[in-house]
């Protein structure tokens, strides 16, 4: 069934006849003539079954409402919405299926969010038709799959993401008044500066950097003002 839908087409295309247990798609670009590739290339599989075509976010809400594919090929980069907010719609509207996000991009933190709402595999536009097939297959049988360069770079990201939250973890163990000293610490004030900022003695001062330093696991005020960073503390 093909219907009009937001300047575009929503197509949904009718269920083979049953038989041998095949991988429904559903194909979501907003390139036409790349979309109309990857049809011709699902179409030539004998374990695949195309199921529906979308140009935008919009119209694959359309589509998931008459029919429910095993595995989902995403654009990212789609007008109104992008891929990863349609992930997210996927998740809530049709929760069996898999997405794999297809973009031009190979930018870690798109991939860190990309997994974050949900999807299983991620893959580069300029991937070969037969890599694409395998990865669909590999995630329709359960796998998460990120090729070996865009793996190592998530990690990369994952790992800067983890240490981030240990250092917020570490900075929420302060005091107010300490996290008004490090706010302080990490715009460069020195100790008297800090005093007069906070109405304080200077000792006072010494004591609350003694247990900053000590909470945040750090031996001065340069790796204390660091960890302020991290954390994104603002400046007061």
């Amino acid at each position: 069934m093909i219907s009009p839908y937001g300047g575009g087409i929503v197509c949904t295309i009718p269920r083979a006849e049953e038989g041998m247990d095949k991988i429904s798609v559903v194909v979501v670009d907003d390139h036409p003539i790349f979309l109309a590739g990857l049809q011709q290339l699902f179409k030539k599989q004998a374990d695949f079954e195309l199921v529906g075509v979308a140009e935008s976010a919009d119209q694959l809400e359309a589509v998931l409402a008459q029919t429910t594919p095993d595995v989902i090929l995403m654009d990212i980069e789609m007008p109104a919405r992008d891929g990863i907010s349609a992930t997210v719609i996927v998740r809530k509207q049709r929760p069996g299926a898999k997405v794999v996000m297809l973009t031009g991009y190979d930018n870690p933190d798109l991939i860190f969010r990309a997994l974050k709402a949900g999807a299983v595999g991620y893959l580069l536009k300029n991937t070969r038709s037969k890599e694409i097939l395998d990865t669909l297959r590999r995630v329709a049988a359960g796998e998460l799959f990120l090729n070996p360069e865009l793996a190592g770079k998530f990690l990369r990201e994952f790992q800067r993401d983890q240490e981030v939250e240990e250092v917020r973890r570490l900075v929420h163990t302060l005091t107010p008044r300490e996290e008004e000293v490090l706010r302080l610490v990490a715009t460069g004030a020195n100790n008297r500066e800090i005093s007069q900022r906070l109405f304080i003695s200077e000792l006072t001062v010494k004591m609350h950097l003694a247990s900053i330093f000590r909470k945040l696991q750090v031996n001065d005020r340069t790796k204390a003002a660091i960890l302020a960073l991290k954390a994104g503390l603002s400046t007061p």
